[in-house]
């Protein structure tokens, strides 16, 4: 009996964190199941960097496209459903290593229909978003050379007050080279 009240307190413990974590996601749909391992987050997200040959890399030559490929993971064995308050669904950031400040954002200067839009994701379904960038910054110039970090995102409450904070619908930031 004992053994059993452990349980279910250690269950409820963990259900109020999920509670508490949801309360602040509101672009996205808060789903009670786990991930694969009965903890973690509900969704993995890799950006990979890729040549204008479609090649991973981390280092590139002055103005050359770069693409930036995100990749969302759904780690529930159950769907799950993203929702957006715009037709905005994915973002991307480029900023200078060591540095806080954007170099470059995907949605500057873009308009979104502000209609809700949902992704649906099933089980381990994985999705994929990629835009190209050209090595400019937000005000039309050409990036210096040096180090960079960049990070792609789906859209998540407070990223365009805080487009580096961690959260599981961002990826980290990946470190790069314009030479």
């Amino acid at each position: 009996m004992r053994s059993l009240l452990q349980r279910t307190l250690r269950r409820l413990l963990v259900i109020s964190g999920v509670v508490t974590a949801c309360l602040g996601a509101s672009t996205s749909s808060c789903d009670f199941g786990s991930g694969s391992d009965g903890i973690g987050p509900s969704f993995v997200t890799e950006l990979t960097l890729r040549d204008v040959n479609g090649v991973p890399s981390d280092s590139f030559a002055r103005g050359e496209p770069i693409e930036l490929r995100l990749t969302v993971r759904n780690r529930l064995s159950t769907a799950a459903t993203v929702q957006f308050t715009s037709t905005r669904q994915s973002d991307f950031v480029v900023i200078r290593r060591g540095s806080q400040a954007l170099v470059w954002k995907f949605s500057d200067g873009k308009a979104f229909a502000q209609v809700q839009t949902e992704l649906e994701f099933a089980a381990g379904e994985i999705k994929t978003f990629s835009v190209t960038w050209d090595q400019l910054d937000s005000s039309e110039q050409p990036v210096d050379t040096g180090v960079y970090e960049a990070r792609g995102v789906l859209i998540y409450e407070g990223f365009d007050t805080d487009p580096l904070r961690s959260h599981e619908m961002g990826s980290t930031l990946e470190r790069f080279t314009i030479q």
